[in-house]
């Protein structure tokens, strides 16, 4: 009889243990969900975000194939951007509108890394005054992820020029400015086919007026620059913005670029290596997926030897 009063405490603990134990458990799945998630998130984003050896193949070395026949297979494609001694280095497209390339590869296919795009608000030949093109921050370097990287003045001053391809026609660039700015920035996020040529110096001092990082570079009403505008974080309104002149190259001048890529393509043919970066830096998702999965298996021993200890 003295038993009576304690088999509703012990049925309640009981009870309780059972909820504990199915919590622990969904908890445990719940986690592994996650960790399925994150791999399949990152493994998404970086695919396609590298540029691929098919197609690093069309950048113009004047040789086959060319630039011309993925424009053929890609009408949106319109030019190649590269900046010397960077990972920024891809063609550019131009959609319907500044959505369509933001989860849409070069190929056509869906890609959270998107692809390097070209306002819809410009001319896809480049000959409005002022020409901005957007790419994401893509962890491990890719796409516009180096652009954060002309904050640093010894990196900026490393590098200060880049070359931009056209159909039959190329541009050097000059690096000349790097801004902190918001997304709502009434100047440099302006319709950009709205500068006319005799606004751009003014445009021209208001960037370097408000940069962090700039170099003299002379600049005339009658050229053309270029800004390559990426997010300083994916969750704020924050953009890094790089700018630089425009100069068309003469015929020799093209060709001697295309010799030189032409090479470099050939000796990274001969080494073996490729244009792809290393696994852990390809799939960044492989460290944190086999914590995930430590995680999950420490979390179920422990549940295990809780219950048994009960």
């Amino acid at each position: 009889m003295e038993d009576e009063p304690k088999r509703p405490l012990r049925s309640f603990v009981r009870v309780a243990d059972r909820v504990v134990n199915y919590v622990a458990l969904f908890l445990v799945l719940l986690l592994a969900l996650y960790s399925a998630y994150s791999i399949w998130y990152t493994s998404s984003l970086l695919n396609g975000s590298f540029l691929s050896d098919e197609l690093a193949m069309y950048k113009p070395n004047g040789h086959e194939p060319t630039l011309e026949e993925l424009m053929e297979q890609n009408q949106d494609v319109h030019a190649w951007l590269t900046i010397d001694g960077t990972r920024i280095d891809y063609p550019v497209v131009q959609g319907e509108d500044d959505n369509e390339y933001l989860n849409k590869s070069v190929e056509g296919d869906f890609s959270l890394a998107g692809a390097i795009f070209l306002t819809v608000q410009n001319k896809p030949d480049f000959s409005d005054s002022y020409n901005v093109i957007y790419g994401h921050r893509i962890e491990g370097g890719a796409m516009f992820s180096d652009v954060i990287l002309f904050r640093e003045a010894d990196y900026f001053n490393a590098h200060e020029t880049g070359v931009l391809w056209l159909a039959h026609s190329a541009y050097s660039i000059e690096v000349f400015a790097c801004m902190d700015v918001d997304a709502f920035d009434e100047v440099v996020y302006q319709n950009p086919s709205d500068v006319r040529p005799e606004m751009l110096p003014d445009l021209v001092k208001d960037i370097t007026e408000r940069s962090i990082q700039t170099r003299a570079v002379d600049i005339e009403a009658d050229d053309h620059i270029i800004a390559l505008s990426t997010c300083e974080n994916a969750a704020t309104f924050e953009r890094v913005v790089i700018f630089g002149k425009l100069t068309p190259l003469s015929e020799a001048q093209m060709n001697a670029l295309q010799l030189a890529n032409y090479e470099e393509q050939q000796a990274l043919e001969a080494s073996g290596e490729s244009t792809k970066p290393g696994l852990l830096q390809q799939n960044p998702w492989i460290l944190p997926a086999a914590s995930g999965f430590l995680f999950i298996v420490i979390a179920y021993v422990l549940w295990r030897i809780v219950r048994r200890n009960r």
